[in-house]
């Protein structure tokens, strides 16, 4: 899609892949590592579960799981998505384990709004985002670490 981008990141953690599913997937924790999240509450566990965040930037989402497969590997979309640059998106992050350290696999899509916008900006936008999200995903790695 022409204006779109997807990012993909991974991280090594000292710690199993059931540890640091719990504390990623654990929404009560969200903001406690990623500061692009202002707040986040699950509002259905079952059958498939829905959190809804409120996030910089004026924006807000609610993501649908769409594989819960702990702790393995998630995938969830984004919907009802009030922002004025994104339209849509969505995702996946594994984790894998091998001698008590985790690769955790973050892979996230976003569809922008409006392609003018887009394209002037895009570098930029993809740069920014994804600084984003490895400095979230370090956060992760210092906190769990630490522990």
């Amino acid at each position: 899609m022409k204006n779109s981008i997807t990012i993909k990141n991974s991280i090594l953690i000292n710690k199993p892949k059931s540890l640091v599913w719990d504390y990623t997937q654990n929404y009560a924790h969200r903001t406690e590592w990623d500061k692009s999240v202002l707040s986040a509450e699950e509002i259905q566990a079952f059958p498939n579960r829905m959190l809804r965040l409120q996030m910089k930037g004026n924006t807000a989402m609610t993501f649908v799981y769409k594989l819960d497969d702990r702790p393995n590997k998630t995938s969830l979309k984004a919907i009802d998505i009030q922002s004025r640059y994104i339209s849509s998106a969505g995702g996946s992050w594994t984790y894998e384990e091998q001698n008590g350290i985790t690769n955790w696999t973050r892979t996230d899509t976003i569809v922008f709004n409006h392609l003018r916008f887009f394209i002037v900006y895009r570098f930029i936008v993809k740069w920014l985002i994804a600084m984003q999200i490895k400095a979230s995903m370090r956060n992760v790695k210092s906190i769990l670490e630490q522990q």
